[in-house]
């Protein structure tokens, strides 16, 4: 066997990691840094946790604090100008997955010319220089070690896929996730399960990744219900966001699939949050890979219940189906597409613009445009 696997991000993890943000980054020589974060982050307080050590440890900083969920290219230019004029030495990207992927989005713009669509797939960026410094305050996206940005146009969501935007250092304190609300929680924990899954059974898939992959699984599915039911439990909390680490460095390494193909063009259509969409799609495309990954979905199911005596590899991955599909009626997360504002008569336009993600050249089945709206269908 050959594979390729790659860590670029130094991560820093534990509770009260915090604190140390100064001196990580005066290693990197950087006393004046943008603070990327949105209006929830400023309502909880968290960013004046962050500006209070910068100012403490003689790192001056600006604060763009615009970020909406799925960033649009309207709010990473707005982010610019700021960086253009305030000329950091390292931009830091405090929040969730949108806040981290505007910080990328932002020093690409401020290092290399052009519109921001210009370096829409793959390598297209071609230097970057400035630190990113990524802090998470949710467990979902894993945005914080890979080499991924996604961004917003219209009714239509772009990738950027680049090593340089790779965050030098990612600080992952648990203490920063306990103020996350229910709903955030369910959806970006929903959304680290499926990047689990889909690089788990992804073609290309290695021994490094599965072992990321598997243990990111066991994580959530024993914990995503406590944190969801008691955000202030601590272990949980942890738990949640190392399962989120470990499936951001797994599928940065061996990519996604089918589910994140559909549920783009339905978020960027109907404006529904990613990890909502993802949700209601997950079932419906663990069914469908089945006829291919009958073997790796009864290994997650094994491993989640040791003691079940059933031997059959499909009727393990049927379980796991009923095992998900409760976990999401447990956290509230709606069970088919109709509930949360999708329209039957689109349908056939969400599978014409998942057609074209690049993620089904990792699914284990192929899927061509019926299939998908096959699937929809079902989910409908």
């Amino acid at each position: 066997m050959v594979y390729n696997f790659q860590l670029q991000t130094e991560i820093k993890f534990g509770n009260g990691i915090i604190d140390k943000l100064g001196e990580i980054i005066s290693n990197y020589n950087v006393k004046r840094t943008l603070i990327v974060t949105d209006p929830g982050i400023v309502k909880s307080n968290l960013h004046n946790v962050v500006a209070n050590i910068l100012k403490n440890s003689g790192i001056e900083y600006e604060v763009f604090n615009e970020v909406k969920s799925d960033p649009n290219i309207e709010t990473i230019n707005k982010a610019k100008k700021i960086a253009k004029k305030y000329s950091p030495e390292a931009i830091i990207g405090l929040g969730g997955g949108s806040s981290i992927d505007t910080a990328k989005a932002t020093a690409i713009l401020m290092e290399n010319d052009g519109e921001l669509r210009q370096f829409s797939g793959e390598n297209k960026v071609k230097k970057l220089n400035i630190p990113l410094i990524a802090i998470p305050t949710t467990a979902g996206t894993g945005s914080e070690v890979t080499r991924f940005a996604v961004i917003s146009d219209a009714n239509e969501k772009f990738t950027i896929s680049s090593n340089f935007i790779i965050p030098k250092v990612a600080i992952l304190d648990p203490t920063l996730t306990l103020s996350l609300p229910q709903e955030t929680t369910a959806y970006t924990g929903i959304d680290a399960l499926t990047h689990a899954i889909e690089s788990y059974i992804s073609t290309l898939s290695q021994p490094i990744t599965d072992l990321l992959a598997l243990k990111s699984i066991e994580l959530i599915m024993k914990n995503l219900r406590i944190a969801f039911a008691r955000g202030d439990n601590l272990k949980a909390r942890e738990n949640m966001l190392q399962a989120s680490l470990f499936a951001g460095i797994a599928f940065n390494n061996s990519f996604l699939g089918l589910c994140h193909a559909i549920a783009s063009p339905l978020g960027a259509h109907f404006n529904i949050p990613h990890g909502i969409a993802i949700g209601v799609m997950l079932p419906y495309v663990i069914e469908y890979n089945i006829l291919a990954s009958s073997n790796k979905f009864a290994l997650i199911y094994r491993t989640l219940y040791p003691y079940d005596n059933d031997l059959d590899e499909l009727k393990m991955s049927e379980k796991l189906i009923y095992s998900v599909t409760n976990l999401l009626k447990d956290i509230n997360l709606p069970s088919n597409l109709h509930t949360i504002g999708v329209s039957e008569e689109k349908l056939q336009l969400v599978a014409e613009d998942a057609q074209k993600s690049i993620q089904l050249k990792y699914n284990p089945r192929i899927a061509n445009q019926n299939d998908i709206l096959s699937i929809l269908k079902r989910a409908y």
